[in-house]
């Protein structure tokens, strides 16, 4: 890793003190609102859950005593969307092997689980039956043009079920074609099932490599919290051991040692060997809130233009697929640094601003998104939804995890603004003894994606990522409450000056990611 760009801001003020008449971001309240939201009561904040909402309900009422206007229609402080929020499991669910007069039944949440199903409406009705699928194995199920390797060539896979290895062959050799320790893109889950589905599968199964003794998966998440993304076609996790007679009659092992050898496909169809599956999961719709508060601009001439300052309010809930710490599933997983600090931080800000509104002379549009940890989709909603016309809105700040901050915070996308430094190395000359790192997750990586996405410069405040991130050990006491106030106010000047400054900040293209 290169050496990061590195500016020490020192200043004669206290962290907690802003420039001009602006009251400080006060360090008391901002850990009150991460206690509360990070609290056990709110379970996680998982999107689709009764606590999410309590939180959505908790953050209106902070907008509106910080004397904000409501800014979603009708006057309300909530702009709704619906998503999917996990599945829900109907009878009738199997999944069987047979080879020959032999037969395997299978458990779901036991012996298999589901990482992508294509679900339904109705938990009473088949979201897929298949009957007598031919069974071919596809070694790593990996086609890399760039590689020259494809384990779907010379094999036809239409309308059959596909067995493949997790993991890419020769991964701990170092000058394999596959690069050694470091993954090819092609060998993700991702990358398989496109593979899968191109080649017409109708359904692929993942079995653990024989090179790993202990198999990865955790059959139980599925149980505790049924869930999985949706890649177009079903794709199976399944228990090597439950069909271990089966993965030795077939030789995979001895196939995947081959490939392991000279990285060359050995795929081939399994002769007299079917699968049949029966799939009842439908996809749990619920309705989550974006909470929107404004605080008009003190400058008719440039009201009708805006800042969006935001941070995503949601988290994982009780862990399931997107937790780090999966064997953990049914703990709840608290999210304090994320992303408690950033909402915190905004609903400080928004009292700080509100109460020398003259500093503004452009509108500011607070936001506390729903839906991003299943994709930044409350952020999407709203930039397709906005309350000023999106041409209107000249720059985004977002603040997603900046409770750790430890005397440092990484700012990001201002490479796409260079107009913009002038004002950012202002507002941090505010700030007392905070290292501003031009490093981090990147530009794009959270909700400013979707303002990015629209030209519109945005600009990310994080403070790294750490080893509780998304694991039921995030938890308040770990915030690091002055380094937080500290981002906070930082956020807080940036805005001051981008709402004084006379003309509209530039979008750079940003490369293609």
């Amino acid at each position: 890793m290169r050496s990061p760009a590195r500016v020490l801001i020192l200043a004669a003020a206290l962290s907690t003190i802003a420039t001009a008449s602006t009251p400080p971001i006060k360090s008391g309240s901002l850990l009150d609102h991460v206690k509360f939201l990070a609290s056990d009561e709110l379970k996680g904040r998982g999107d689709g859950s009764p606590e999410l909402e309590r939180a959505a309900d908790y953050i209106a009422q902070q907008f509106k005593s910080a004397g904000l206007r409501p800014g979603a229609m009708n006057g309300d402080w909530f702009q709704p969307f619906e998503l999917q929020a996990g599945l829900d499991v109907g009878r009738g669910n199997t999944l069987v092997f047979k080879s020959g007069k032999r037969s395997e039944a299978l458990s779901l949440g036991v012996a298999y689980y589901p990482l992508s199903a294509p679900a339904n409406d109705d938990p009473s009705q088949p979201s897929m039956r298949a009957d007598n699928l031919p069974l071919v194995f596809a070694g790593y199920g990996i086609t890399a043009p760039g590689l020259n390797y494809d384990d779907y060539a010379g094999i036809d896979v239409g309308g059959k079920a596909v067995l493949i290895l997790s993991h890419e062959p020769q991964e701990n050799i170092r000058n394999s074609k596959f690069n050694g320790n470091q993954a090819i893109p092609e060998s993700s889950l991702y990358g398989k099932a496109v593979a899968a589905r191109n080649h017409g599968a109708r359904l692929l199964i993942v079995i653990s490599d024989p090179k790993h003794a202990i198999d990865q998966a955790n059959y139980k998440v599925f149980g505790l919290e049924p869930d999985a993304e949706d890649f177009g076609i079903p794709v199976l996790r399944v228990r090597r051991d439950q069909i271990g007679p089966f993965v030795f009659g077939w030789g995979v092992d001895r196939l995947a040692m081959e490939i392991d050898t000279d990285a060359r496909p050995r795929s081939r169809p399994l002769p007299g060997v079917a699968v049949d599956y029966h799939e009842f999961l439908s996809k749990r719709r619920r309705t989550v809130r974006n909470v929107i508060g404004i605080l008009p601009g003190s400058d008719p001439a440039r009201a009708d233009e805006a800042i969006v300052i935001g941070a995503h309010y949601d988290h994982v809930g009780l862990g399931g697929r997107y937790s780090a710490a999966p064997e953990r599933t049914g703990e709840i997983h608290n999210g304090a640094d994320d992303n408690a600090s950033g909402t915190a931080s905004v609903i400080e800000i928004a009292k700080a601003a509100a109460a020398d509104p003259a500093r503004f002379p452009r509108t500011l549009i607070f936001i506390a998104f729903a839906g991003e940890e299943r994709g930044l989709l409350g952020s999407a909603f709203y930039a397709n939804n906005p309350i000023l016309p999106i041409g209107r809105t000249v720059a985004m700040l977002n603040l997603d995890m900046v409770g750790r901050s430890r005397g440092a915070v990484d700012v990001s996308g201002l490479e796409l603004s260079p107009s913009l430094k002038r004002d950012f190395d202002g507002a941090a000359t505010s700030v007392n003894g905070l290292e501003i790192r031009y490093e981090g997750p990147g530009a794009g990586r959270s909700d400013d994606s979707n303002f990015i996405d629209r030209r519109i410069p945005a600009i990310n405040f994080f403070t790294g990522f750490h080893r509780d991130y998304h694991r039921p050990t995030d938890d308040w006491p770990l915030i690091d409450v002055e380094g937080t106030t500290r981002v906070a106010t930082l956020a807080l000047e940036f805005a001051a000056r981008i709402a004084e400054r006379p003309d509209k900040p530039e979008f750079v293209t940003p490369p293609q990611r």
